[in-house]
C-alpha cells in the first residue's frame, strides 16, 4: 500500500533524534538577512506559501568513520556523527518550527531542513545566525537518453560488455560481482524485469519479495514495491550494471545484487532523503536503520544543471561510509567545462561516454570541474548500449544510464574478487585510473594520460581486477629519514605483484595496506635527495617494516626565459622537469623561471599558461653547476599548417554599412578577390551578426567544439557566440590597397557581449589577398568575455585551429594573425591552343585539387617544395609541370591544353644517370577522345642518345599505353647535361612536344635511414646503409639518435624495405665534399613508431632554409604510410646541412637522397 508522506517525514526526524547529542536550545537571533533568501523563492512566497530548503552552516566531522576497520562500522560512524551534528546545529530552527506548528523535515546527510511556509516564516528563519541559505526545493534535471542503433555482439555478449573486458574477468579471474550490492537512486526500477528480478536483494529463495531495507520511495507512489513509471533510467542503468538471464547477459557484474531508492526528480529534498537512506537503509515503515545493509556502490544516472556544491556533503558521506559514488557525466554539449553537478565535484567519480569506436561521444561532458580538477575521471561505453527497458523488454539506447553503470559493475567485480578493497574508495579510484587505457586529447586541457575529455582513459575492467590484491594480503609500514630526521612528502613507488604509490606524512611515515603476498621493491624519491630502494617480502596478515634512508644531494640552479617565437616573454608558463621529483614553477611577468636540479642530463618542459598560439616545448639540459636554459615555445598548428601570432594593433574600420532583415541575421557578400582558405579559394562569404564568417551558406552554429562536421564549416570565428546587437550595432566592410596586395575588412561595430549590455565592443576580420587572416579587437570589457570559440575551420569540418573555447582569451587592442606555414600559393591560368580560357579544368598538386573559373584562372594552396602540377580537362590533353613552391610565396603556372585525342602523363621527362650508363622512365599516353586514335612517338634524329619504345600504337577511347623513354649517357662526364624532346603525333595530325633532360650528376648519395644493409628500390636505384657522420663523409648527428624498424606493411609505396626502417631523434644529416652547385634533396618519411597526431611535429631545414615545415606524419598520412618531399637547394661551401628541428616529440626520417643537378637553377 502507499506509504503516507507524514510517516516517512516522522521517521527521518526520528532517526536523527534517536542518535542525537542533545544540547541547549537557546541561541541568540541575529538581525534579519534578506540576502539569505533566494530571489526566485521570494517572488514565489510573495504570492503563496511554498516548500523550501533551509541550509545551515557547518558539517559533521567524519574522522571516526575513517578509522573504522569494516564497512558496516564506517556507515554506523557516519550515521552517528551526521545525526548528532544535525540535531545540535538545527536545534533552534526545529524549536521555532515546532512552536509554529509548521510542517518540516530535518536531514542529516546534509545540514538542511525542508520547510513548508510563507514569506513571513522564511524571513524569521533567515534571522537565525546559523542559517546559511534558504532556497526553493526545485525539481532536478531529469535523466536524459536517446535511441540507439544495434551493434553486433562479440562472442555472444553485448559489444560494450566485451569492450571493457568483463567476460575475461568472469572466465579467467572467476569474479562476477558476487557479494556486492549496487544501489540505484534515480526514478525507480522495474524489479520483476526478467533481466533484474533474480538480482534484486529483496527476492527471497522461494521467489517472493521482501522490500524492507531494499526499496525506498519518498513520494510513496509506487505501492510499496519498486516501480519505474517515468523515464526508465533506473531499469536501464541496473541492466548494464548487473542485468541478465541464463542465456542473455547484458550486465558487467551479473553476480551482484541491487537495491533502489527513488530520489529523482520531484525536488532536491527527495534526493536528499534517498541519499541518506542509502547510508542506513530502513524497513518499509522508515524505522530501524541498518548501516550494515548499506549498498557498496551508488549508481547515479542523473545530472543537474550548473556546478553547485550542495550535493558535495552527500558524496563525502557516502565515501566516508565506504560506498563508491559513481556518477554520469553527460552534458548534451561538446564544449569544455560542461560537466555538471554532482559529477563536477572532486569527490564524485564521473564517467564520460564512449561510442563503439572508442571515441568520446560529442555530448559527453568535458571538464574541468570544481577547482579545475580533471573531469571526467574515466570514460566507458555509453552509446548504442543494449539494456533492460521498463515493460519487461530490451532496448538499445544512449544516455546517462549507460557509461556510469559500466564503472559500477566494474567496481562490483573488483570488490568481489578482492574483498580487502571493499569500502576503500580512494584505492579503488586510483586502481581504476592506473589501469585505464590512456587516450590523449588536448581539446579541453590536461595530459595524454589524464585530460578533460577522456579523464584517466578508457575503462578496462580486466586490467583493473588483474591488478587488484586478490588472495592473501599483508601491509608495509615504514619511516623515511635522512641524517636521522624524518623526510616528509617523499614519493613512495612500489613494484611487485601490484604497483602502488603514496607519500610520506609529516613525520616521515607511510603505510601501504592490502598488498598481495609476494616480493616487492620500493623506490623512494624526493627533490634534493638521491633515490633509494629497498626490497622486502609481504606475508599474509603481517606488517613488514619498510624503513628507508635518503642521502641529500647538491642542487644547482637552472634558470632562463620562456618566450614565444619572436621573443615575446611568456608569463604564467609552467616549467617542470619530467621524471624528477621537483615541483613545477610558473614564469613571472618577464617569462623567467628557476628550477633547482641535481647534476646530470635532464629534460625541462615548458607549457604555456593557455594553449592559444603556442604549445609545449621539452628541451635537454646538462647540469654540472648553475645553468641557463632559455626555452622557445613552438607555435601550435592545425593539420593544414595554420599557425597564429599575437600582437597589438588599432582596429581597422569598415566604411560600407551592411543591412539585413533575415533572422538569424546573416548577409551574403562577394569579395573583391578570391581568398585562399585551407585547400580552396572562395569569392562569396556569409557574414553572421553572431561574430563569424563562412564561405558556405551559414546557419546558427551549435555549441560544439572545433573541428565539427556540423554546419557551418569553411568558417572564420573572430568572436562567435558572444555578440548581441544593440540599436547602434552594425557590420561594415571596406577594401584597402592595390592588387595583388589588397585587404578586405569586415567589422562588427558597437556590438555587446552576452555578459555586458552596457559597454560596446568592436571586432574586425581582415582577409589579405595573399591569404593572411587577422582578427582585431576593441573594447575595455573584452578581457572578461567568454566567446564560444575563436579560430578557423576548414570546409569539411575535419580540421580547425581552435584558438580558444569558452574562456577569456582576447583583450582591447589585441591582433591575432593566422598564416599557413606548410604551403605556398599556386595560381595561374589554363587556356586552349587558341589562347581562350578553359573553365572547369582540374589542377592537381599533391593533395591539392583546384578547378579553373570562367576566366580559366585558379588559386589555392599547395605544399611547399618541389611539386608536380598536373592540369587536365575532359576532351583535352593533360600537361604536367614541376615547380618549386615556397612557403607563403606566389607560384604561377600558366598552361595551354590542346584539344588532342592523345594526352601524355608528363609535360617533361628527367633522366639522371651515371656516366656511361643508360636511364629509362615511362610516360603514359591516354586516349581522351570518344573514338579510337593512333599515335606515334619520335625523337629528333639528331639526338641519337634518346630513344622511345614502342614508337607507335592505337588506343581505344579511354585506354592508356606506357612508352619507355631511354637516355644514353655514353661519352658524358659528371656534370654534363643533354637536352632533347619527344614529339607525340596523333592520327589527326596534332602534335605535342615533351622536353627530355639527361643529367649526369657530379655527386649523389642515397641513404636508407636506420637501415643496416644496401637496398635496391623498384627503379633499380641503390640506397646504402645508414651511418653516423664522420668528417669528410656523410651521416647523422645527435647523441640521442636511434634506429627504428617495423615489420608492418607500409602504404603508398612499392619500396617496402626502404620505408620499414627509420632514423629517429637525430639533429642533423651532414654531407661533406659536395661540389658547389644546385642539388635536389629527396626525403622519405613514414610514421612507423605509432605516434599520435600532434605527438611528433618537426621542421626540416636545408642549408638554413625551411624545406619541410611543421611535418606531422600522423596527421598528414596516418600511421605506416609513405610520405615523400623534394626540395632544391644551392650548396656553396662544400657541405650540405639538413637540420631536423623538433617542435613536439622527436624527428624521424626513412630515406634521404642528395643529387647534384647541373640542369637546375638555385631556388
Amino acid at each position: 500500500m502507499s506509504q503516507p508522506r507524514s510517516r516517512w517525514r516522522t521517521a527521518l526526524a526520528g532517526t536523527a533524534a534517536a542518535l542525537a547529542l542533545l544540547l541547549p536550545q537557546s541561541v541568540a537571533h541575529a538581525a534579519p538577512e534578506p540576502a539569505k533568501i533566494d530571489k526566485t523563492l521570494l517572488a514565489t512566497l510573495s504570492k503563496a506559501p511554498a516548500t523550501f530548503l533551509v541550509r545551515l552552516n557547518g558539517n559533521a566531522t567524519l574522522t571516526a568513520a575513517a578509522k573504522a576497520t569494516t564497512k558496516a562500522a564506517k556507515g554506523a560512524q557516519v550515521l552517528q556523527a551526521k545525526s548528532a551534528h544535525a540535531t545540535t546545529s538545527q536545534a533552534s530552527l526545529r524549536k521555532l518550527l515546532t512552536a509554529k506548528k509548521t510542517e518540516f523535515t530535518p536531514f542529516w546527510i546534509v545540514n538542511a531542513v525542508k520547510v513548508t511556509g510563507d514569506a513571513a516564516l522564511a524571513a524569521e528563519i533567515a534571522k537565525l545566525p546559523e542559517v546559511q541559505r534558504i532556497e526553493p526545493d526545485r525539481p532536478l534535471a531529469r535523466p536524459q537518453q536517446a535511441a540507439g542503433k544495434d551493434v553486433p555482439k562479440v562472442n555472444a555478449v553485448e559489444w560494450n560488455i566485451d569492450r571493457v573486458g568483463a567476460p575475461r574477468v568472469w572466465n579467467e579471474l572467476g569474479s562476477r560481482g558476487e557479494g556486492i550490492v549496487i544501489a540505484d537512486i534515480t526514478d525507480g526500477v522495474q524489479y520483476d524485469h526478467p533481466a533484474l528480478a533474480t538480482k534484486y536483494r529483496g527476492r527471497k529463495a522461494d521467489g517472493t519479495f521482501d522490500h524492507n531495507y531494499n526499496w525506498f520511495d519518498p513520494q510513496g507512489t509506487c505501492g510499496g514495491a519498486p516501480c519505474d513509471r517515468r523515464r526508465g533510467n533506473g531499469t536501464r542503468g541496473l541492466g548494464v550494471a548487473v542485468g541478465g538471464t541464463a542465456d542473455d547477459t547484458i550486465g558487467v557484474a551479473p553476480g551482484a545484487k541491487w537495491i533502489a531508492a527513488r530520489g529523482c526528480c520531484n525536488g532536491a529534498s527527495d534526493l536528499l532523503a534517498a541519499a541518506q537512506w542509502l547510508i542506513a537503509p530502513t524497513d518499509s515503515s522508515g524505522r530501524n536503520p541498518r548501516p550494515d545493509l548499506a549498498p557498496d556502490i551508488v549508481n547515479n544516472t542523473w545530472t543537474d544543471y550548473g556546478v553547485d556544491s550542495w550535493f558535495a556533503p552527500v558524496v563525502d558521506a557516502w565515501t566516508a561510509a565506504g560506498i563508491f559514488p559513481a556518477f554520469s557525466a553527460l552534458a548534451y554539449s561538446p564544449l569544455c567545462k560542461t560537466v555538471q553537478t554532482p559529477a563536477a565535484g572532486g569527490g564524485a567519480y564521473a564517467v564520460g561516454l564512449l561510442d563503439e569506436t572508442d571515441k568520446v561521444w560529442p555530448n559527453s561532458a568535458r571538464g574541468s570541474g570544481v577547482n579545475d580538477e580533471v573531469k571526467p575521471d574515466i570514460t566507458a561505453p555509453g552509446v548504442n548500449v543494449r539494456t533492460a527497458e521498463p515493460g519487461g523488454v530490451y532496448r538499445v539506447g544512449t544516455g546517462d544510464f549507460a557509461a556510469v553503470s559500466h564503472v559500477s559493475g566494474t567496481v562490483a567485480l573488483l570488490w568481489s574478487a578482492a574483498p580487502s578493497l571493499k569500502g576503500d574508495v580512494a584505492t579503488t579510484r586510483a586502481l581504476l585510473g592506473r589501469t585505464a587505457i590512456d587516450t590523449p586529447d588536448n581539446t579541453c586541457g590536461g595530459t595524454p594520460e589524464r585530460n578533460n575529455v577522456y579523464g584517466e582513459g578508457r575503462l578496462d575492467a580486466y586490467a583493473a581486477v588483474r591488478a587488484a590484491p586478490i588472495g592473501p594480503v599483508g601491509r608495509v609500514s615504514g619511516t623515511v629519514t635522512s641524517g636521522g630526521a624524518p623526510v616528509d612528502l617523499a614519493t613512495i613507488t612500489l613494484s611487485g605483484p601490484v604497483d602502488r604509490r603514496t607519500a610520506t606524512a609529516a613525520d616521515g611515515t607511510y603505510t601501504l595496506p592490502r598488498l598481495p603476498v609476494g616480493d616487492y621493491r620500493v623506490t623512494v624519491r624526493k627533490h634534493g635527495y638521491g633515490d633509494a630502494t629497498a626490497s622486502f617480502t609481504v606475508k599474509e596478515n603481517q606488517t613488514v617494516p619498510g624503513d628507508v634512508t635518503l642521502t641529500s644531494v647538491s642542487l644547482h640552479a637552472v634558470s632562463g626565459t620562456v618566450t614565444a617565437p619572436g621573443g615575446t616573454p611568456q608569463a604564467g608558463a609552467v616549467v617542470s622537469a619530467p621524471g624528477l621529483p621537483v615541483e613545477a614553477v610558473t614564469t613571472d611577468a618577464a617569462g623567467r623561471y628557476r628550477l633547482d636540479l641535481p647534476a646530470g642530463t635532464h629534460e625541462v618542459k615548458a607549457a604555456p599558461a593557455a594553449a592559444l598560439c603556442t604549445g609545449t616545448a621539452t628541451v635537454p639540459v646538462t647540469v654540472n653547476g648553475a645553468a641557463v636554459k632559455d626555452i622557445v615555445l613552438p607555435r601550435r598548428t592545425d593539420k593544414f599548417g595554420y599557425v597564429c601570432t599575437s600582437g597589438t594593433a588599432p582596429l581597422t574600420r569598415g566604411t560600407e554599412k551592411l543591412t539585413t532583415s533575415t533572422s538569424p541575421r546573416v548577409v551574403k557578400r562577394s569579395l573583391p578577390f578570391p581568398f585562399p582558405f585551407y585547400g580552396a579559394a572562395g569569392r562569396e562569404v556569409w557574414i553572421a551578426w553572431d561574430g563569424f564568417v563562412s564561405f558556405q551558406e551559414a546557419g546558427q552554429p551549435q555549441q560544439r567544439s572545433l573541428p565539427s562536421t556540423a554546419a557551418p564549416n569553411a568558417a572564420l570565428y573572430p568572436f562567435q557566440g558572444a555578440l548581441s546587437a544593440g540599436s547602434d550595432s552594425a557590420v561594415y566592410t571596406a577594401t584597402y590597397g592595390v592588387a595583388p596586395d589588397r585587404t578586405h575588412v569586415i567589422e562588427w561595430r558597437d556590438f555587446y557581449s552576452q555578459r555586458d549590455n552596457v559597454n560596446p565592443v568592436s571586432i574586425a576580420l581582415l582577409l589579405g589577398e595573399n591569404g593572411s587572416i587577422k582578427f582585431q579587437y576593441q573594447g575595455r570589457t573584452l578581457a572578461d568575455q567568454r566567446p564560444h570559440y575563436v579560430g578557423l575551420e576548414n570546409e569539411t569540418g575535419t580540421d580547425a585551429f581552435l584558438y580558444s573555447q569558452q574562456r577569456p582569451s582576447v583583450a582591447d587592442g589585441l591582433q591575432l594573425t593566422f598564416t599557413p606555414t606548410r604551403h605556398g600559393l599556386l595560381t595561374g591560368t589554363v587556356v586552349d591552343a587558341h589562347g581562350r580560357p578553359l573553365a572547369g579544368a582540374t589542377v592537381k598538386a599533391g593533395d591539392t585539387v583546384l578547378t579553373t573559373d570562367a576566366e580559366g584562372a585558379f588559386l589555392g594552396y599547395a605544399l611547399a617544395g618541389e611539386q608536380r602540377v598536373a592540369v587536365e580537362k575532359e576532351s583535352y590533353g593533360s600537361v604536367t609541370q614541376t615547380v618549386n613552391v615556397g612557403v607563403g610565396a606566389w607560384t604561377r603556372v600558366n598552361v595551354t591544353l590542346a584539344a588532342d585525342d592523345i594526352g601524355a602523363s608528363a609535360a617533361e621527362v628527367e633522366l639522371p644517370a651515371d656516366a656511361g650508363s643508360t636511364k629509362s622512365r615511362t610516360v603514359k599516353l591516354t586516349n581522351n577522345g570518344t573514338s579510337p586514335a593512333s599515335y606515334t612517338v619520335t625523337a629528333d634524329p639528331a639526338q641519337s642518345w634518346l630513344s622511345v619504345t614502342p614508337a607507335s600504337g592505337e588506343l581505344a577511347p579511354g585506354a592508356s599505353a606506357a612508352v619507355t623513354v631511354t637516355g644514353d649517357a655514353a661519352g658524358l662526364h659528371p656534370g654534363a647535361v643533354r637536352s632533347g624532346k619527344l614529339l607525340v603525333r596523333t592520327g589527326r595530325g596534332t602534335a605535342t612536344e615533351i622536353p627530355v633532360t639527361l643529367v649526369v650528376p657530379r655527386h649523389q648519395v642515397a641513404l636508407d635511414a636506420g637501415g643496416t644493409r644496401e637496398v635496391v628500390d623498384s627503379e633499380g636505384e641503390r640506397w646504402s646503409a645508414d651511418r653516423a657522420y664522420t668528417a669528410g663523409g656523410h651521416g647523422y648527428l645527435g647523441s640521442r639518435s636511434r634506429a627504428a624498424a617495423t615489420a608492418r606493411t607500409i602504404g603508398g609505396t612499392g619500396d617496402q624495405a626502404l620505408f620499414k626502417t627509420a632514423r629517429e631523434s637525430m639533429t642533423e644529416y651532414r654531407f661533406d665534399n659536395l661540389p658547389a652547385g644546385v642539388y635536389t634533396v629527396d626525403l622519405g618519411f613514414a610514421e612507423i613508431r605509432g605516434a599520435a597526431p600532434g605527438a611528433r611535429v618537426f621542421d626540416v631545414l636545408a642549408e638554413g632554409r625551411l624545406a619541410v615545415p611543421l611535418l606531422d606524419l600522423a596527421q598528414e598520412a596516418g600511421a605506416d604510410t609513405a610520405v615523400t618531399r623534394r626540395y632544391t637547394v644551392k650548396v656553396a661551401d662544400g657541405q650540405l646541412n639538413l637540420r631536423f628541428a623538433a617542435q613536439t616529440g622527436s624527428p624521424l626520417v626513412n630515406s634521404i637522397r642528395v643529387t647534384e643537378r647541373p640542369d637546375k637553377t638555385a631556388p
